[in-house]
């Protein structure tokens, strides 16, 4: 880990911390404290990460903050965008080598462990298909409700219309004023329901992405847990 730790100093992608500032001796076994990455323009070549920002170009209100806090999800010592972070910084490495990086810097703090991002991203992905479940049953009751509406409104035209129809001539005026009116109400009530539509379209396309990315570290790290440990 030793060896690792020194490569990716003198690639600029981390640093140590040694106390008083002075580096350990080959055989000191103390516990480095590594930093997150840090950019180097000098030796290393580094990948910019383009990070996807909810909202962005859309009038989206998704509050990650008060999704997660309504679900109970409380705060982690190394929570999980952190380590998605971490793992962009490191992104002009290979996978392979990725891992190693970051395995050795959970070995060299013991303020983490590779379970604690984890665990998070868990439970942040359950709140996030807890909010999604929600959203999906919210847009399906306002559906029905404005279905019952725009029934009844249809139903009270045909009646109004009906009745008026059989008046004399001097009364087409009303008929004339009721289908205006109803046909502005239907109108108003269609396009209601097409901006929820794609407001919660947009703010469940927005959950997914932070979802897959959430769930992509279990994927490139849930086999690992077991090493890290040991």
């Amino acid at each position: 880990m030793k060896g690792m730790m020194d490569f990716l100093e003198k690639a600029g992608l981390v640093k140590r911390d040694f106390p008083n500032g002075v580096p350990e001796n080959e055989n000191s076994s103390s516990a480095t404290e590594v930093s997150e990455p840090i950019p180097n323009t000098t030796n290393a070549p580094t990948a910019v990460a383009t990070p996807v920002e909810p909202g962005v170009g859309t009038s989206s209100t998704l509050n990650l903050d008060s999704i997660y806090g309504h679900h109970g999800v409380g705060p982690s010592l190394y929570p999980a965008e952190r380590l998605l972070r971490l793992i962009d910084g490191l992104s002009a490495m290979d996978e392979t080598t990725r891992q190693m990086a970051i395995k050795a810097m959970d070995a060299a703090d013991e303020s983490w462990t590779i379970e604690d991002p984890l665990n998070d991203a868990a439970a942040k992905i359950l709140a996030l298909a807890e909010y999604s479940s929600s959203m999906a049953e919210n847009l399906r009751q306002l559906e029905i409700q404005t279905q019952a509406h725009l029934d009844a409104v249809t139903s009270r035209q045909e009646q109004v219309v009906g009745d008026i129809r059989k008046q004399i001539v001097e009364l087409e005026g009303l008929v004339t004023r009721e289908l205006s009116r109803s046909a502005q109400e239907i109108a108003a009530q269609e396009a209601n329901i097409n901006a929820a539509r794609d407001q919660i379209a947009r703010d469940l396309t927005e959950v997914g992405q932070v979802s897959q990315r959430l769930q992509s570290l279990s994927s490139q790290f849930g086999a690992s847990k077991t090493t890290i440990q040991e």
